[in-house]
């Protein structure tokens, strides 16, 4: 399986409208997304999903900062917004990210339209 955010995000070679970055995470809006405001925030270093996460200090404090900085900007301009995060079969990535999303859902779980 291709990991987009280790072969084209972090290395730059996929440009993507950054929000939050630290030496560690990256926030940016997706590049295709499935929301009508949608954010994805990374750890730099690959990490497969929550359930093999290291629980480091400094990725959990960066983590919870670009959680809040992501948030605090939806909450602002919308009124709130969604926190998720897909693990093991459910993931189409196996690289841990979270998603940050608010408003109406444009894509179907397999990518497809909702838009007629």
């Amino acid at each position: 399986m291709q990991d987009i955010y280790c072969q084209q995000i972090i290395p730059g070679k996929l440009k993507v409208d950054v929000i939050f970055e630290t030496d560690t995470v990256m926030a940016f809006h997706h590049t295709q997304p499935y929301w009508e405001n949608h954010v994805v925030i990374i750890p730099k270093a690959h990490i497969d999903s929550l359930s093999t996460y290291p629980n480091d200090a400094v990725l959990n404090k960066d983590f919870f900062e670009a959680i809040r900085v992501v948030t605090k900007l939806l909450e602002d301009n919308y009124g709130g917004c969604r926190i998720s995060s897909n693990v093991g079969d459910y993931q189409t990535s196996k690289h841990l990210h979270w998603y940050v999303h608010q408003g109406e859902r444009l894509r179907d779980e397999s990518g497809d339209s909702l838009r007629k």
